[in-house]
């Protein structure tokens, strides 16, 4: 099974923003010796517990220090933003990492404030279909002088002979009919949601990938949140900090770090909020090594995914580390 990471960066209680990105540097070393194939940044604005907020900076980190793990981005929420400037950022990142960097967007408009922050002075909403049509024509008019752009004999700088590989993401047919005319990978997160409704996305987007491309081959990659450990008890605290986490980031005063398990052992909670969490099970595959690896496989069977990509967010340096040691040696065992 092909295995890749998800990661959102998290400051953990008593830490700091520098330390969880020099944490994510690590963790992305030790991803690259244990044979991920990628290892993509989340971005998230207006969240505390976490420092993705420019993914393409941390992702620049990550390739500096780092030799051949694909890099990427999960995703840019490309609305935001001008895609001439993405196209720059990301064929700077091509240029100096050649064949090792991907972009993944989005188009989450994210929390009111956010969304009117970094958008101030757009008086027209920006067409998300038309920024990924942008994207291909500036990633592929280096060697193509034919490729269409909206702006007549504009390129984006740097001129290089490789491009980042793209990919959309996205839960509905819409993002997955984008994926598909375009030829592109689609990525879908597994959080609950009903698997009927995930299983008609994605046999959608096959669908209509081979109607459009009957040369090519589509491409799923599912995403989803795992917590292991070698000991059942820590595995359960494990558990309840990332459900304390997940609860407390949708409240007006949200935590400031992602809280230890230490702390969340000493939180009481009301009966609305422990419904609340329980009903947040679905959302997370908790279990021995040997069971996560298995509930992935059998994922990636149920809904015809080609990678799977993991979500180690957990708290703590060493507990992280020993998620994705223990399911790298768990799904070489079971090969």
């Amino acid at each position: 099974m092909k295995l890749s990471i998800l990661d959102y960066v998290p400051i953990f209680e008593g830490r700091n923003a520098t330390q969880a990105i020099n944490h994510a540097v690590e963790l992305a070393q030790l991803a690259e010796k244990l044979n991920y194939s990628r290892y993509w940044v989340a971005e998230h604005h207006q969240v505390f517990s976490v420092a993705s907020s420019a993914p393409e900076m941390i992702m620049m980190s990550l390739l500096e220090n780092t030799n051949s793990i694909e890099i990427g981005s999960g995703g840019i929420m490309l609305p935001h933003y001008s895609a001439y400037k993405v196209a720059e950022i990301f064929k700077t990142m091509e240029a100096r990492h050649p064949g090792r960097v991907n972009l993944g967007t989005g188009h989450s408009k994210s929390y009111q404030n956010v969304n009117k922050a970094l958008n101030e002075h757009k008086t027209i909403p920006v067409d998300y279909e038309n920024q990924i049509d942008d994207l291909i024509a500036y990633f592929n008019s280096d060697n193509d002088n034919n490729t269409k752009q909206r702006y007549k004999d504009l390129y984006a700088m740097p001129l290089i002979d490789t491009k980042p590989d793209m990919f959309i993401l996205g839960t509905s047919k819409k993002s997955a009919s984008l994926a598909a005319i375009r030829g592109l990978p689609f990525v879908i997160a597994n959080m609950g949601q009903d698997k009927d409704q995930i299983k008609s996305v994605i046999t959608h987007y096959r669908s209509k990938f081979k109607a459009h491309h009957p040369l090519h081959q589509p491409y799923v990659i599912m995403t989803s949140f795992v917590i292991t450990a070698d000991n059942k008890y820590l595995r359960q605290d494990l558990a309840n900090a990332f459900h304390l986490w997940l609860l407390r980031i949708g409240y007006l005063d949200q935590p400031k770090f992602y809280p230890s398990v230490n702390y969340a052992k000493q939180k009481s909670f009301s009966s609305r909020e422990i419904e609340k969490m329980n009903q947040h099970n679905n959302r997370v595959i908790v279990g021995s090594p040997s069971k996560v690896i298995s509930k992935l496989k059998v994922m990636m069977t149920d809904f015809d995914a080609n990678e799977i990509m993991i979500q180690p967010h957990v708290y703590g340096e060493h507990n992280r580390k020993q998620i994705i040691q223990l399911l790298a040696t768990e799904n070489f065992k079971q090969k």
